[in-house]
């Protein structure tokens, strides 16, 4: 991808955004977190992509596939007023739907449009799907680091800030209880990976959020999930509960050894 493509991408991403503009011209709030999300994942795809030594056209198509990675959000707000996929669609399979119908990437090579697709397409999935492989594969595995980079951001800010309380706006069946539910105990132990439709308090959900760090795929990601403290972070709003420290203790063993510390 040339910066003039991803600069063309960035204005008909920016001018489909604004139809979900309010009569005073501004976002819903929620919306406007998605629309700060994307920038924010655009960048720290961009960033990873530039870490892993990726040519100057695979960093622009990686900060592209950032940008659009969530846009199946907007429209997905619009009809149904949440961001649950079990209540309502699937958020990535909109997403590339949207990207399709927009008609974006006419003027891209097959190589790069199937790589967004894929990637906008799966970047949501709880496992890789198999069949994806090679260049497409690469740039998905990129995505779902960056997003969830900037998760832990998002949900970490909001805790410090007002106790996440747009978390129920968000996911109308997780409450706000720090306690950990059995149920939830039961599904991910002797798992490396959790379903958000298990999740049923902020204590589950910030657990799952841990151990998200087992499914980061490159090293710099790894590496900025250590340096930003998001570990200790997630813990501080965490009981005492045995069981969470028990299982976030092998957590860190992971990222230690995969970010080469």
């Amino acid at each position: 991808m040339t910066q003039s493509q991803l600069s063309n991408m960035r204005s008909q991403f920016d001018r489909y955004v604004n139809r979900f503009a309010g009569a005073g011209g501004g976002l819903h709030s929620l919306l406007q977190l998605k629309l700060e999300h994307s920038e924010c994942v655009a960048t720290e795809a961009r960033e990873l992509s530039s870490d892993l030594g990726w040519t100057l056209s695979d960093q622009h198509l990686a900060d592209a596939i950032g940008l659009l990675h969530d846009v199946g959000r907007f429209s997905q707000f619009a009809e149904y007023g949440t961001f649950s996929d079990g209540g309502s669609v699937d958020h990535g399979e909109r997403g590339a739907a949207v990207i399709e119908q927009e008609g974006w990437l006419a003027a891209l090579p097959d190589g790069d449009r199937a790589a967004i697709l894929k990637s906008v397409r799966n970047h949501n999935r709880l496992i890789i799907p198999a069949h994806i492989r090679d260049r497409s594969l690469a740039f998905l595995c990129l995505v779902r680091d960056a997003d969830k980079l900037d998760i832990f951001r998002v949900v970490l800010d909001a805790l410090e800030r007002d106790g996440f309380r747009d978390l129920t706006a968000m996911l109308p069946h997780v409450t706000l209880d720090r306690r950990l539910s059995p149920a939830f105990v039961e599904h991910i132990s002797g798992r490396r990976c959790a379903s958000l439709g298990k999740v049923n308090t902020l204590a589950d959900f910030l657990l799952m959020q841990a151990f998200w760090a087992y499914d980061l795929n490159y090293p710099p990601a790894l590496k900025r999930f250590q340096d930003r403290g998001i570990l200790a972070r997630i813990l501080k709003h965490l009981d005492g509960d045995v069981r969470i420290h028990a299982l976030v203790s092998e957590v860190q063993r992971h990222v230690l050894k995969r970010a080469g510390k």
